[in-house]
């Protein structure tokens, strides 16, 4: 089915957006979000000094220019390197960078209609004029917030099934063209681009462009990781012992029987309480490893201290590249996944646990009731030793 690219006054509620576009169709918010909310995003010269940090992922690209054709480097760069580059066509690129920098972090709060639990990073590139990365497809729905400088975007009709790519480049680079519609995004423009829909940027003018990329997981890596989760978990790995067979599976004969109770076994296991506390602790599990931060913080505290500090007038606030994960259990029990990790807390604790996602200020002042739920403040606790919220 074509789809033109629609364009929006605001941001979409949670209920359009999951109805009409998620999935379904790219859209452009004009002006989507204001220009001092940009101005405090990282700028150019922190982002090439980033790129010098060993930590940080980050990559140079560059566009044909006469002989030479696609290439592709690595960070971590020196100065040199991007002095070397000139004054058009290439893209610095840099991934999360909302773990490097908690005022690129608050860019994420503008997406909360949108499920934050899939949400992978935000990369930022700066590009020269001229500088693209060539048309190309992801597998993942990215939202392309522009900073300063102009960039013009092609976004196809339509997703395109077959991906033919250029050969021999450390870069997926279409070979064809593809027909779509164009928009000159500018300072604050918002793009929303779904899976599999073709989009070439061509650099208008010097640019820094924020990519806000929501990443869902492959089958394998599904069943792989609750796999290794059971494996773990001794007591919670059921053995299949053949129920619901027949005598047309006798021999080495299996039967539609020997099938479905196989299937049945394992839809039993999806449907279970452990499945769903799996679930959570799966989609806060770090994307790139080397960001774990599920240990104990030297300034950690028990409940005790907790009560103080909160009596004294402190607050507490989650950091916005912090990612949690909630699931209504049934029986009362809300699950909350951190970093590989979860927590059990009552269904009535949902009015405070909805302030600490939304970015709000938990203190006793707003919130008397904390004082007479000890499971709630005990959670509170551990994510506070684990740096999942801070005090102010």
């Amino acid at each position: 089915m074509m789809h033109e690219l629609i364009e929006l006054s605001v941001m979409p509620t949670a209920l359009d957006f999951f109805d009409t576009y998620w999935n379904q169709r790219p859209f452009v918010v004009k002006a989507g979000i204001a220009e001092d909310s940009i101005d405090e995003l990282i700028t150019p010269n922190e982002l090439a000094s980033l790129a010098m940090e060993e930590d940080a992922i980050s990559r140079l690209v560059k566009s044909p220019d006469g002989d030479q054709g696609w290439t592709c480097r690595y960070g971590p760069f020196d100065e040199k390197d991007l002095s070397e580059m000139g004054n058009q066509g290439w893209n610095l690129l840099v991934g999360n960078v909302e773990q490097f920098h908690p005022d690129t972090a608050k860019l994420l709060n503008f997406f909360n209609f949108a499920p934050r639990w899939m949400m992978d990073d935000v990369m930022v590139s700066y590009s020269s004029m001229g500088g693209t990365v060539g048309p190309h497809m992801d597998s993942y729905h990215v939202f392309l917030v522009q900073g300063e400088g102009k960039r013009r975007w092609k976004v196809s009709h339509h997703t395109i099934g077959c991906e033919d790519y250029i050969e021999n480049i450390d870069l997926k680079v279409m070979k064809t063209d593809f027909a779509g519609d164009e928009v000159e995004m500018n300072v604050g423009d918002v793009l929303y681009i779904p899976p599999n829909f073709a989009h070439h940027g061509i650099t208008l003018e010097p640019a820094l462009t924020y990519s806000v990329g929501f990443l869902g997981p492959k089958s394998s890596e599904l069943f792989s990781a609750f796999g290794d989760y059971l494996a773990c978990n001794e007591d919670l790995d059921e053995r299949y012992v053949g129920g619901q067979l027949t005598q047309q599976d006798q021999g080495f004969h299996m039967g539609s029987s020997a099938v479905n109770s196989v299937g049945d076994f394992l839809s039993k296991t999806q449907g279970s309480t452990t499945f769903t506390r799996w679930l959570v602790e799966f989609f806060t599990d770090p994307t790139h490893q080397e960001f774990a931060q599920f240990i104990v913080r030297d300034d950690a505290f028990d409940l005790t201290t907790l009560k103080i500090k909160l009596q004294t007038g402190y607050a507490l606030v989650k950091p916005e590249y912090v990612k949690l994960a909630v699931v209504d259990g049934g029986n009362g029990k809300i699950y909350i996944g951190f970093e590989h990790h979860s927590f059990v807390i009552d269904v009535g604790s949902m009015t405070v646990l909805h302030a600490i996602m939304n970015g709000q200020t938990v203190s006793a002042a707003e919130f008397p009731e904390l004082f007479k739920n000890q499971k709630l403040l005990g959670t509170i606790v551990e994510l506070y030793n684990h740096s999942a919220l801070e005090f102010f």
